[in-house]
């Protein structure tokens, strides 16, 4: 045993040209299969993947508790769904199979019956109002709503009872904790950041649209510059073009005539309309390394006018951004409301005491203020 020679330990790439056996794991988006591009058109199809376009709620939970926590937020969606909405939520599968019926049936039938069921192709489930989407981050999931559910409707109703709670045994959730409306989602770039928070915003503050008309009008000037680049030269006359540039700017004058006159009918209708608001920017980034939160705070402060001020204690609006992996989402709810909403944590107001919930100076279940 002393002649034995010792065992070798050689790391990964080393003289023998050995390496470690990798994990078997995803491609990190830079390419897919036909099974696992059809897999994933499977679970979006079923609403259990995040697309561009999604609405719903971020939902932070306790640790260690996601089937729980996805169950009841489930449940409360349905709850409020059928309140607000009018829609009814899915009946179960055990209505369709009851259990009395299969107790009178005799072992050999039940199995069966049993075994079609096994043998039968599974069908896909419809998608539903709510679908709650599991992604790759501990302590957070995605639930997905279609119309006519709002987001931010939702989440406010929730808060404003759970305000309203007056027993702890009236509690409608024990695990979920912060609750964050998204009103529309799209890719997590530059583009798709600017592209989302136009939509968004739109709505509600006064936008700069010089970018836009300033790259319509060098595209079209560049058109007309080749055009004219195209066209002879020399079978033209100097009074003919002294005649076509008269011409020309007789147009101009008339062009930015009308655009002046829509100009100054449309403004006073927006300015009556929208209400130059204060507002601020909260954003959250989770497994993101792309952009920095500073340049996506700049970003989306750049496209408001100047006439709507950043208020970062007290603003009228407040612009909630999520950004997650590949998606980022945008809603804009009222500020006070949020702050007086402890911002949308329903365990802090699920467990403040009855009298000091306006103050803020209650006693409140432990949550982390950052879920």
């Amino acid at each position: 045993m002393s002649d034995s020679a010792p065992k070798r330990k050689q790391g990964p790439g080393g003289s023998d040209g050995s390496v470690l056996k990798k994990r078997k794991e995803g491609t990190g988006g830079r390419w897919k299969t036909p099974a696992q591009k059809a897999k994933q058109a499977s679970w979006v199809e079923m609403g259990k993947a995040l697309e561009v376009g999604d609405e719903g709620i971020w939902v932070t939970y306790a640790r260690g508790m996601k089937n729980k926590a996805v169950r009841e937020f489930t449940a409360m969606c349905h709850e409020y769904g059928e309140k607000l909405y009018d829609i009814k939520p899915p009946a179960d599968d055990s209505e369709h199979h009851p259990a009395d019926a299969e107790a009178n049936e005799d072992i050999e039938t039940s199995i069966e019956k049993e075994l079609e069921r096994m043998k039968a192709p599974a069908k896909p489930r419809p998608r539903g109002v709510f679908s709650p989407v599991s992604v790759t981050i501990e302590c957070v999931f995605f639930m997905k709503t279609m119309r006519p559910v709002d987001p931010c409707q939702l989440v406010r109703e929730m808060c404003l009872d759970a305000q309203r709670c007056g027993s702890p045994m009236e509690r409608k959730c024990k695990y979920i904790n912060r609750l964050t409306p998204v009103v529309d989602t799209e890719k997590a770039s530059e583009k798709g950041v600017r592209r989302v928070a136009r939509k968004v915003l739109q709505s509600v503050f006064r936008l700069n649209e010089e970018e836009v008309v300033d790259e319509n009008e060098d595209s079209e000037e560049g058109k007309k510059e080749g055009e004219e680049e195209e066209k002879p030269v020399e079978e033209s006359t100097g009074a003919e073009e002294v005649n076509e540039v008269e011409e020309e700017e007789e147009e101009k004058e008339k062009k930015t005539g009308e655009v002046k006159d829509a100009a100054e009918v449309a403004v006073p209708e927006t300015e009556s309309q929208q209400t130059p608001f204060t507002y601020a920017i909260r954003h959250t980034m989770r497994n993101h390394t792309v952009l920095e939160s500073q340049a996506v705070i700049k970003m989306i402060a750049g496209m408001i006018k100047p006439e709507h001020k950043v208020n970062l204690k007290s603003p009228d609006k407040v612009i909630l951004v999520e950004i997650f992996q590949l998606f980022c989402g945008i809603s804009v709810v009222d500020g006070r409301e949020w702050e007086e909403l402890k911002r949308y944590n329903i365990n802090v107001l699920y467990g403040m005491a009855g009298e000091q919930k306006s103050g803020g100076g209650g006693k409140a279940v432990k949550a982390s203020s950052d879920a």
